[in-house]
């Protein structure tokens, strides 16, 4: 079976770009150590797509969740499988109110 690509809807790009600037007021250098280890839990999906556990929420059955734990939380990475492709959806933080 070939690797899977990985591709970022502009969503999830916004997402990591949003909660590395929470942190990076109180924190640059955690802003950059968050971002690493969103990177390399979504690199894990590369030849293991189904590692994250399917969604909990009722209208979202085709996509998975993705948890890359940090600091006293962590991020969860929805995604979905297409193919040989996994879209990254979004990303927030485990203790961020999601509407």
């Amino acid at each position: 079976m070939p690797d899977y690509q990985i591709e970022w809807l502009p969503g999830a790009t916004w997402d990591v770009a949003r909660l590395r600037e929470f942190i990076k007021k109180d924190n640059p250098l955690a802003a950059k150590k968050a971002g690493q280890r969103i990177l390399s839990a979504v690199k894990i999906l590369i030849k293991n797509p189904e590692a994250g556990i399917p969604s909990p929420d009722e209208d979202c059955d085709m996509f998975r969740d993705l948890c890359a734990p940090f600091g006293q939380g962590g991020y969860a990475i929805r995604y979905r499988v297409d193919q040989y492709t996994i879209l990254i959806v979004r990303v927030w933080h485990s203790r961020e109110e999601r509407s």
